[in-house]
């Protein structure tokens, strides 16, 4: 039987016994289709250089075959790739390095590059793996000039800037946050201030109201505290916080600035010392010109500050409640002084007389910079929530709520007390005069706030 040969594909090549052409081409398309640029350097110089190589460098097979490869490395950066090749070499070590490459264009590109020794036609060689990482270092540059244009703005600053646990404790302060505090730097500040509430805050219980109120709105804005320096001493400090919460919303920190307005505060008090004499005076020359009236104003004082206390309202509210009270009544300079004591009921006419002293005292003090809205609440003093008021009018929101409060606050004095034309009323028929006309004539929560003062809390008008 014919013997059948085999196909010519099956047979070995009998010049390339091993089959190395194959190879050859094997590791030339590895070579090629790697992701970063392969060479190979022999006695310093390139004898093979990858597509990609020639590709990421500009260079032609022409322009480097031969040439010395430190040619194209940075002036700067030479003596360092020439000692990585050399540790290399002796400690078979294979770490990737950084360094600037200058390319055809005469352009500056960041590589990254791993060399490992071999031998290339029986002599020792070095295989370097070549990748272009110029866009992950410009990035890298610019996140490193912007967190040091952050830190210059973050130590710079004059307010305090810092970031705490919710239990108490500091994580980061800037170097204002350590002077306004007395200390001489951040460092110093940290270590020394282990538990914020005990050790900084004057009343320590203001430091669990300021936790309760991130906890339901998130932050705090422009809220005045007094802090111990390391001195002991007590400074008044203006502070905003808000918390920073994680994916499931729970606090991860609270962060927030500070600023010291103590020198603010000891101005503020001087000033408001002076206008409390001048404010004092004010209210002397209304009850010297109303003798039937004296203590009027200082009784609707005290229980319009009560009423706004027993709201709720803002220290700065019931602060400007009480300059309002001294002289709400300034107005009646410009009424004739017989009528504010004729021992009679008034006449519509001259009762009209008298209802002029809101708008009256209004424009006596409407040009006083007063740190609060005075002149307002003098002029809407007795306005009413259903418009029954004057000068204007007014209902609803459109009266200021202190204004409300010391409509209350007035009728129910004036109800309770004497007047020339009248004996006293009574407390009982003034209580019930803003019982009754609760929500229409009187906002409802000052009315709320003045029964509780006298029906449970028995308070009574001196």
């Amino acid at each position: 039987m014919k013997t059948t040969s085999k196909t010519k594909s099956n047979q070995p090549d009998q010049n390339d016994p091993a089959g190395q052409s194959d190879l050859s081409h094997l590791a030339e398309a590895i070579v090629s289709n790697a992701g970063s640029g392969i060479y190979i350097v022999s006695q310093g110089c390139f004898v093979y250089v990858s597509r990609l190589y020639k590709k990421l460098t500009g260079y032609t097979d022409a322009e480097l075959i031969g040439v010395c490869s430190l040619d194209n490395i940075h002036p700067d950066d030479r003596e360092m790739v020439r000692n990585e090749a050399i540790c290399c070499l002796k400690a078979q070590r294979h770490e990737p390095y950084e360094y600037r490459f200058i390319n055809k264009k005469n352009e500056i590109m960041w590589v990254l590059e791993t060399i490992t020794p071999i031998v290339y036609k029986g002599a020792r060689a070095t295989l370097g793996s070549f990748m272009d990482i110029t866009g992950r270092k410009q990035a890298e540059e610019a996140l490193q000039k912007s967190e040091e244009k952050y830190r210059n703005i973050f130590n710079n600053v004059h307010e305090g800037i810092y970031q705490a646990t919710p239990e108490g404790r500091f994580i980061l302060v800037n170097q204002a946050m350590a002077q306004i505090l007395g200390y001489e730097s951040p460092e110093e500040l940290l270590q020394s201030i282990t538990d914020i509430s005990s050790q900084l805050y004057v009343q320590p219980d203001d430091r669990k109201k300021v936790i309760e109120l991130i906890e339901r709105q998130g932050f705090v804005r422009d809220m005045e505290l007094q802090f111990y320096r390391k001195d002991k001493r007590k400074i008044w400090v203006s502070r905003t916080m808000q918390a920073v919460r994680d994916d499931h919303g729970n606090i991860q920190y609270l962060e927030g600035l500070i600023d010291d307005i103590t020198d603010r505060k000891n101005s503020f008090d001087q000033l408001r010392k002076a206008l409390s004499g001048t404010v004092q005076a004010i209210a002397s020359l209304v009850e010297t010109r109303d003798p039937y009236t004296a203590g009027h104003q200082d009784r609707v004082v005290d229980l319009a500050r009560a009423i706004a206390r027993q709201m709720g309202l803002s220290k700065e509210q019931i602060d400007g409640l009480r300059i309002a009270g001294k002289i709400h009544d300034i107005g009646k300079v410009s009424v004739p002084a017989e009528l504010l004591s004729l021992p009679r009921k008034l006449s519509d006419l001259e009762f009209e007389l008298i209802k002029t002293h809101a708008q009256a005292g209004y424009e006596i003090i409407k040009d006083i910079e007063f740190p609060w809205p005075i002149a307002r609440i003098v002029l809407e003093h007795h306005e009413r929530m259903d418009g029954s008021g004057y000068p204007n009018g007014l209902t609803g929101k459109d009266i200021l709520p202190e204004s409300r409060v010391l409509a209350v606050a007035d009728v129910v004095e004036a109800m309770a007390t004497h007047r020339p034309y009248r004996p006293a009323l009574g407390l009982s028929a003034a209580l019930e005069e803003i019982t009754r006309n609760r929500g229409v004539r009187y906002d409802k929560d000052a009315v709320d706030a003045c029964l509780c003062l006298f029906r449970e809390k028995k308070y009574t008008i001196n």
